[in-house]
């Protein structure tokens, strides 16, 4: 399957919130923080998002999991379909 990282937010080690496309659709990779633990969880949510929430990824994406269609099997942090290269400044 081919991913294409639309973009990414949030790196602490490792990007925190992705946004990516494949075939099937638009998808959110989330790597919470967890306030209970004090730190990251060691997984991605991942939620199938619809065509309108690649609209406007400009501003904030707090709460953008809540718009998702669906959601889909939780990835390991460092199990991610694709690569995601960080950004440089």
């Amino acid at each position: 399957m081919q991913w294409r990282v639309i973009e990414y937010r949030e790196f602490h080690d490792v990007p925190r919130m992705i946004v990516a496309t494949n075939e099937e659709g638009a998808f959110l990779f989330r790597s919470r923080f967890d306030d209970q633990l004090d730190e990251y969880v060691a997984h991605y949510e991942v939620y199938h998002l619809p065509e309108s929430a690649l609209e406007n990824l400009s501003g904030s994406w707090v709460g953008l999991e809540q718009r998702a269609t669906g959601r889909r099997a939780d990835v390991p942090l460092h199990g991610l379909p694709f690569v995601v290269k960080r950004k440089v400044s």
